[in-house]
């Protein structure tokens, strides 16, 4: 089968311009024209020249008065006649038929560039519409050019039909490794238009030319498609197969394949072929050849392809598609009896939407015999979309139209989760919980009671319906409570609910504290019991319940501000203050403090002081000795000052303790008499009075 794809080309066919001229392009006028050359160089042989005329009048002018070749060397500007060529005689043509065999490829393209030269087609005539005119010059222009570039296209695959119509030259007077610049016109230049010569330059080196091109392949049903980049020195393609088992190649192409650019372009031109009517799963062999502008058939590639099953089965058609219990979706569907051969099983997907990404919902591919399935992995709260696919034994899939489940909803929201609660100083509440995910949540209902043992009442209910869904649901809520209640805390719960009124768990419960703007009622002392070394408080602390802490205050006198000296235990009844000095008065009161930092008014103060009851401490580490006759007394007294004395006592002879000397000294010193025994005590007093008790005794006695 033939897929010729032709583009008429404004530009009037030049398929090979852009690599055979060297030169620019440039802007014709509307009735400039020229013939582009395109060349070879071939050892012993010279530069191999071809001609191709922008257009047919100037063909019809270089067949009609024949053609000039002018050459220059090294790019100069210097050109020089070096050749006029003639198209062949009747004679000539006919001595070339008779060298090939009759009906061959060869002998019939002659033979088409002889009958064209020979018998040239005659330009259309008649009257000119004014209105239509212009457009029928351009139609008329249109096919000439179209039946010219057929004719050019085909006389180039054969070298003796491009001779015999003086598009071919080869000059043979070229020294090697020197570059020539050629340029062609007519002999007789063609009416209306302007020639203008196009001029090509080549080295005279031999040069391979690499013409591999890759074909790429897709293997279809039945058939395979080939294409392949079009290639700036091929042309005319032809393509061979090799059937399955067999060894030849045949040309399956009934005439040449060519591509016809409408337009210049940057993009790579493609050419292609569809090979149809083939058993699938045979491999082929095929060879791809071009024609170069000297008739040469050149062969580009070769593959290997083999045509496989790519037709799906039939589409699954969904039958039923329910909600039959509370984890079970049943799925049903129908196809073709019998189902096509080839069917090989079914799988089940769901998405979340109906253009969403499907995921298959089984590890197995369903046997072909499948027409149910049950699904027990739906996800409840959103939308659950459904396709069935019947595959073949080639892979190929064909996918049933998605359909959507009606859930049956049961399942209530997640119970809800408290993140913030407070109240503010006018008693507004604001409360916040953690937003639900789910996506078929209507709202919340919001419950408050004055005890936690109480029955809670809806206070609040925030819902949107089915078709608002774009509305976001509040999370957040507002209360207002009276703060002068007996009451001093508010309780509140919270219950989410569906779509299908399904309510979730009671919140655990949220507890707001009343601001308290009352003080604690005032303390009392009861009792003060001053000592010689403490002051002992008794009193009777508030009895508020929602008191914090009591603060014991101190101060020496009584127009200072109270200092805070010790707080108290809340069921502390009494408090010793251990750390005061005798003869300082000390005054004292109390505040109690509740949880909001009210404070009560002070206890009416108390006064206390530490008395001196005139008693002093002995003295210590009193000793005797005795030193040459003297008797000696030592003791020690950290409390001694200069008004201090110590009072020495003695037994007399009755043995009664008498006092007997006094000193200020912590000494005191006597002679002793031969055989007298006494016993030695001392006794403290002070300039206030004070006097101590008499101190342990100690033994002088003599031999």
């Amino acid at each position: 089968m033939i897929r010729l794809r032709i583009f008429i080309s404004t530009f009037l066919l030049f398929l090979f311009s852009a690599a055979w001229s060297q030169q620019p392009n440039r802007e014709n006028e509307e009735f400039n024209t020229t013939i582009k050359l395109m060349g070879r160089y071939l050892q012993d042989k010279g530069v191999e020249l071809r001609l191709f005329p922008q257009t047919k009048a100037v063909l019809n002018a270089g067949l009609s008065s024949g053609f000039i070749i002018e050459r220059s060397i090294e790019g100069t500007d210097d050109f020089t006649e070096i050749a006029r060529i003639f198209p062949w005689t009747e004679d000539q043509w006919m001595e070339a038929l008779s060298r090939e065999e009759e009906d061959s490829e060869t002998y019939n393209i002659i033979e088409l560039a002889m009958d064209f030269l020979l018998e040239p087609s005659e330009p259309a005539a008649g009257a000119i519409d004014f209105e239509e005119g212009i457009k029928a010059i351009k139609e008329q222009k249109s096919d000439e050019d179209f039946e010219y570039m057929i004719f050019l296209l085909t006389a180039l695959r054969e070298p003796l039909a491009a001779e015999g119509l003086a598009l071919a030259f080869t000059d043979q007077d070229v020294s090697q490794e020197t570059t020539y610049t050629y340029r062609a016109s007519v002999i007789t230049p063609p009416p209306v238009y302007t020639l203008v010569p196009d001029q090509y330059s080549i080295m005279a080196i031999a040069e391979g030319i690499e013409y591999i091109h890759e074909v790429f392949y897709y293997e279809a049903d039945g058939e395979i498609s080939f294409v392949w980049e079009e290639s700036e020195l091929l042309f005319g393609f032809d393509v061979e197969r090799r059937n399955p088992g067999e060894s030849e190649f045949v040309k399956i192409n009934n005439a040449p394949i060519y591509t016809l650019s409408h337009k210049k372009s940057d993009e790579p031109q493609r050419n292609g072929y569809v090979d149809e009517n083939l058993e699938n799963y045979q491999l082929y062999s095929y060879r791809f050849f071009g024609h170069n502008a000297f008739g040469e058939r050149i062969q580009f590639d070769e593959v290997d392809a083999m045509p496989r099953d790519r037709t799906p089965p039939e589409q699954p058609r969904m039958t039923r598609l329910e909600h039959v219990a509370p984890r079970e979706v049943l799925l049903e569907w129908e196809m073709n009896n019998p189902p096509a051969s080839d069917l090989y099983a079914f799988v089940v997907a769901r998405s979340d939407d109906h253009d969403g990404d499907y995921q298959l919902i089984h590890p197995e591919p369903l046997p072909k015999e499948t027409r149910s399935f049950i699904d027990t992995t739906f996800v409840s709260g959103q939308m659950n979309y459904y396709i069935i696919q019947a595959v073949d034994t080639a892979f190929n899939i064909s996918t049933s139209l998605p359909s959507a489940v009606t859930l049956v909803d049961t399942i209530p929201p997640v119970q809800p989760v408290w993140v913030s609660g407070e109240i503010d100083s006018l008693g507004i509440v604001t409360l916040e919980v953690e937003r639900h995910t789910e996506r078929d949540l209507m709202g919340y209902r919001l419950f408050r009671a004055n005890d936690p043992d109480h029955e809670f009442s809806v206070i609040f209910e925030g819902f949107v319906d089915a078709y608002s869904l774009q509305y976001q649901i509040s999370a957040i809520f507002k209360d207002t409570v009276t703060l002068n209640s007996l009451t001093p805390r508010i309780y509140y719960k919270i219950k989410a609910l569906d779509f299908n009124f399904n309510q979730s768990e009671f919140s655990e419960m949220m507890i707001i504290e009343r601001p308290d703007t009352i003080p604690p009622t005032t303390p009392v002392f009861r009792r003060v019991v001053s000592r010689t070394d403490n002051v002992e408080l008794h009193f009777a602390l508030s009895e508020s319940r929602d008191v914090s802490s009591h603060e014991l205050y101190r101060k020496t006198e009584m127009e200072d501000p109270w200092d805070v000296y010790a707080l108290l235990e809340n069921d502390q009844s009494f408090f010793i203050d251990t750390l005061t000095v005798q003869g300082t008065t000390y005054y004292y009161s109390i505040r109690a403090q509740d949880h909001n930092n009210n404070y009560s008014d002070y206890a009416r103060p108390v006064f206390g002081k530490a008395y001196d009851d005139g008693i002093r401490p002995p003295v210590e580490n009193l000793s005797i000795e005795e030193n040459e006759g003297i008797l000696i007394l030592r003791w020690d007294y950290e409390a001694a000052d200069g008004e201090t004395f110590f009072a020495i006592y003695k037994t007399n002879g009755n043995g009664r303790m008498v006092h007997y000397k006094r000193t200020q000294e912590l000494v005191f010193s006597e002679s002793t008499r031969m055989g007298e025994n006494r016993h030695y005590a001392i006794k403290v007093f002070t300039a206030d009075g004070g006097e101590s008790a008499l101190s342990e005794q100690v033994l002088f006695k003599t031999e």
